[in-house]
């Protein structure tokens, strides 16, 4: 019997222009650029039967993972646990705009790694914590193929999860609009096959945005 799979596709481009802005909890919409991006990832894993799909109630990682699925089964599951990071007063700025415009915590920002309090929203490791336990309970103990189409935050803390991994190993982790990551074995045994694919994202692959 074939092993386990687990499909991480980063959502596609917002309207916002995620490559270089903030957007958490904030919900906005995939640009033309980003649904273009996901019919590319579409015809990528069209040969892929998946058992479940699921996404987070935000529209670009919902829309995405619609698209990617269009025409075939199953439908994505919304799970609240995969909602992208609260960035706070920072929801919507550049890094370059905080370095600016809040140059305290962006300072801090940059020294204390994952122990960073987003002002007025998350915890850096709070919210790796949650998403490494949500993925445990969700992804972990499925058979078959399964496909979650998420946020960059989100896939960092899945990742952690799964393959049972301090999060600090993936902050230089490349995450690309559109990536794909491919984990295979299953019951609390996974490996990372595939990290960041995006030979399939040809002319709208947006290499800053990892």
């Amino acid at each position: 019997m074939a092993e386990p799979e687990i499909y991480l596709v980063r959502h596609g481009e917002t309207t916002g222009d995620s490559a270089v802005h903030l957007f958490g909890r904030t919900d906005i919409a995939l640009s033309e650029t980003g649904r273009r991006q996901m019919r590319c990832a579409a015809s990528a894993l069209a040969g892929v039967a998946f058992e479940a799909v699921f996404a987070s109630p935000l529209s670009r990682s919902l829309e995405s993972a619609r698209i990617i699925m269009q025409g075939r089964a199953p439908q994505p599951e919304i799970r609240p646990e995969f909602t992208e990071i609260d960035f706070g007063d920072w929801e919507g700025w550049s890094l370059d705009q905080a370095r600016k415009r809040d140059p305290g915590n962006y300072s801090a920002w940059r020294a204390q790694g994952a122990d960073f309090r987003f002002p007025g929203g998350d915890c850096k490791k709070e919210f790796f914590t949650r998403v490494a336990a949500a993925a445990r309970e969700i992804l972990d103990p499925r058979p078959g193929r399964t496909l979650a189409v998420l946020h960059k935050g989100v896939i960092k803390g899945a990742l952690a999860g799964l393959l049972n991994r301090p999060v600090e190993e993936f902050a230089d982790c490349r995450i690309e609009l559109g990536g794909i990551f491919v984990l295979r074995g299953g019951a609390g045994a996974w490996r990372l096959e595939e990290s960041n694919r995006t030979d399939h994202l040809h002319g709208c692959r947006l290499p800053h945005s990892g």
